[in-house]
């Protein structure tokens, strides 16, 4: 990767504590003071740096020419083939990887983009030497690494949301946020590789409906003379994955 995509990224203060304030709120309603949360702080900050064989974070930099590469790939019609599916696309050409990169992100590197997307498994080379896309959303995670940016806004959008909640007045003429979850405490570990395979199908399905609808209506916003300012809005989802001890603890049923 280029040394842009390797430099740290720098989190400020405003950000950290944006990224805490939820913490911090609901370890002071259950009773904590400062002085045993930064203790504990301090603790969960020496696990990590203690913790053996976890991921490495690799930084990529702003995460979103990657994803609006893989999008403009996937519904362009000069970069699919008659069934609606991602062509493979040679690296340099009239119709290529290249100009694939050059039309959705002109500042981001066609090496850059070719050494991320790679790295991550979003596509991977064939036997002609053509690239194919092998996911319709922008994947962020290897077996070695996890991109850290996108990683670091997850966490941040998800803590933003709660502490949004929290504050949130009655009258307040912003869009209110909210959270949903499905959750079962019953399944085996058979039946819990089943469900995340079943979720992953179906939340890649919901979420490429979610991206097509923010990009027609961005699209559309753009052209209107009335834009004035604007917001950033998504949605994102996760999976969930307890310990088989917190299965084995519930209550049994009458």
């Amino acid at each position: 990767m280029s040394d842009q995509t390797r430099q740290r990224t720098t989190i400020d203060p405003s950000q950290a504590e944006s990224l805490l304030y939820p913490m911090a709120a609901f370890l002071s309603a259950s009773g904590w003071d400062k002085k045993d949360a930064a203790r504990s702080f301090s603790r969960a900050f020496d696990h990590f740096l203690d913790a053996p064989g976890a991921r490495q974070f690799k930084h990529i930099g702003n995460p979103t020419p990657y994803a609006d590469i893989i999008a403009l790939w996937s519904r362009d019609r000069r970069f699919i083939d008659r069934a609606g599916r991602p062509r493979s696309l040679p690296l340099q050409g009239r119709v290529s990887f290249a100009t694939l990169v050059r039309e959705a992100s002109p500042k981001t590197g066609v090496q850059t983009a070719l050494s991320v997307l790679t790295h991550f498994r979003n596509i991977r080379k064939n036997s002609s030497g053509q690239y194919k896309l092998l996911s319709p959303l922008f994947l962020t995670s290897s077996a070695q690494s996890l991109a850290f940016e996108p990683m670091a806004y997850f966490l941040s959008d998800a803590s933003h949301t709660l502490g949004r909640i929290l504050k949130r007045k009655e009258r307040s003429k912003s869009p209110e946020l909210f959270w949903r979850k499905a959750e079962n405490t019953n399944l085996s570990e058979a039946g819990a590789k089943k469900f995340s395979a079943f979720s992953m199908e179906r939340t890649l399905a919901f979420v490429k409906e979610i991206d097509e609808w923010l990009d027609a209506h961005s699209r559309r916003d753009a052209t209107s003379s009335k834009r004035g300012k604007t917001r950033r809005v998504g949605l994102g989802v996760f999976s969930i994955l307890s310990g088989l001890e917190q299965a084995q603890q519930r209550e049994p049923r009458g």
